[in-house]
């Protein structure tokens, strides 16, 4: 099966939008990570809510010592005037420059490759270099779980 069948299309991020807009959008189509473009809708990069929470909540520290730390870690959490700040900051700010992206035509196994080659759990397809949208590992689960279903009625009928 060809990934095409499996993708949605979600906004893409530009210059001028801000970090709250793409978390918005990002939580609204259940996508971990959106395609950032230029001026000439040419993807550039990709932003990612993994890398964002990295960046803007972890300390390095805090990973190191995540199982060291208590469950009280109230002076550690992010303050709603930080929080406030952070949703306002431009999201090119965030901006990674490495992109998964598979052609619309490329077998699943193809872009399950190059997701753990990138260590995401989503890949974007481009044709003739424009965006037509995102494929999650999660959207291929759920369709190996279709399939299986429909295995599952075919050997019923045929019983």
């Amino acid at each position: 099966m060809r990934v095409e069948r499996l993708a949605h299309m979600t906004e893409v991020m530009r210059k001028g939008m801000t970090l709250r807009h793409f978390l918005e959008e990002a939580v609204r189509t259940n996508v971990p990570g959106l395609p950032y473009v230029d001026e000439h809708d040419h993807i550039v990069g990709r932003i990612s809510v993994r890398d964002v929470f990295k960046r803007v909540a972890l300390h390095d520290g805090y990973v190191r010592l995540a199982d060291a730390m208590g469950d009280q870690t109230n002076k550690l959490d992010m303050s709603e005037k930080r929080i406030l700040k952070t949703l306002a900051s431009p999201v090119e700010k965030y901006m990674l420059e490495n992109i998964p992206a598979v052609s619309p035509d490329s077998a699943i196994v193809k872009a399950l490759a190059i997701m753990e080659a990138y260590n995401t759990h989503y890949i974007f397809l481009i044709e003739d270099g424009a965006y037509v949208g995102v494929v999650t590992r999660m959207v291929i689960a759920e369709r190996m779980l279709d399939w299986f279903d429909e295995l599952d009625s075919d050997e019923d009928a045929a019983r």
